[in-house]
């Protein structure tokens, strides 16, 4: 099912609440790594894309703060790596006929931000998403054995679903592909950026070198470990997500005198 070209609905215990809070910080980051960049690297290589098949995607998960805490996620970014030796996408829209943001906090992921992309054109159904070509921002093209791709950044706003601190969220960004132009029956491939947390030369918070499989329906399928697939080390999909703190941890009993 999973392929690297370096190469029920899920019970999310979530709420949705109304405004995205004027305090949001950055509360993990874990964003596209800034050494160690593709072939050039030789064996410290830090930057890899992963991708499910057809019917499923590659996920990974994060923490937001403490236990006992109660967080807001407010937005949320990660970056897709679409294309080739033989086919490069100006856009993502190219490629893809959707994009979907799916979160849970147990097993199972669902879709909680979705949008339809209109083919040849930057046209995006839902506002709160938002797709920049990061190599235009100063991002390296990503190496794919020595085709240069670009990298598209996916900004995923206003969400606002509130999380438990110190509890792991499990993440997965997935586009249905749209007909490879000439091959029956096959579409293009969803991939999305990940990296060696050792060798990014940047933060890279909660990275543990386990990433998830999902199936179509979001379903978890296992994990993936990328020494085991295909790669000569660690890896973990690049993430940032901007959230804001809610209340305050409950105060601990004090001690009766004895």
């Amino acid at each position: 099912m999973l392929n690297n070209r370096f190469s029920t609905v899920a019970s999310l215990l979530l709420c949705v609440l109304p405004a995205v809070a004027a305090d949001s910080v950055l509360a993990v980051d874990r964003g596209l790594p800034q050494s160690n960049l593709n072939n050039a690297s030789g064996s410290a290589r830090s930057n890899v894309r992963w991708a499910g098949d057809n019917q499923g995607f590659v996920g990974d998960d994060f923490t937001i703060g403490a236990p006992g805490e109660r967080w807001v996620i407010d937005s949320i970014r990660t970056w897709a790596v679409p294309g080739y030796s033989s086919t490069t996408a100006a856009r993502l829209s190219d490629f893809f006929q959707d994009v979907r943001l799916y979160l849970g906090t147990s097993a199972d992921v669902t879709p909680v931000a979705t949008a339809l992309l209109t083919e040849g054109t930057d046209e995006i159904s839902n506002p709160n998403i938002r797709i920049a070509d990061a190599t235009n921002n100063g991002a390296l093209l990503y190496d794919d054995f020595g085709t240069s791709l670009r990298i598209w950044q996916i900004d995923f706003s206003n969400l606002n679903i509130a999380v438990r601190g110190g509890a792991k969220t499990r993440f997965g960004v997935w586009g249905m592909g749209r007909p490879i132009e000439g091959q029956d029956g096959k579409s293009h491939m969803w991939f999305t950026h990940s990296s060696n947390a050792a060798l990014s030369g940047n933060r890279q918070d909660g990275a543990d070198g386990v990433m998830l499989v999902f199936d179509g329906a979001g379903r978890a399928d296992g994990t993936l470990r990328a020494e085991d697939k295909d790669w000569d080390k660690p890896a973990d999909l690049n993430i940032q997500v901007f959230a804001h703190r809610i209340g305050a941890p409950a105060p601990t009993p004090a001690k009766s005198a004895q």
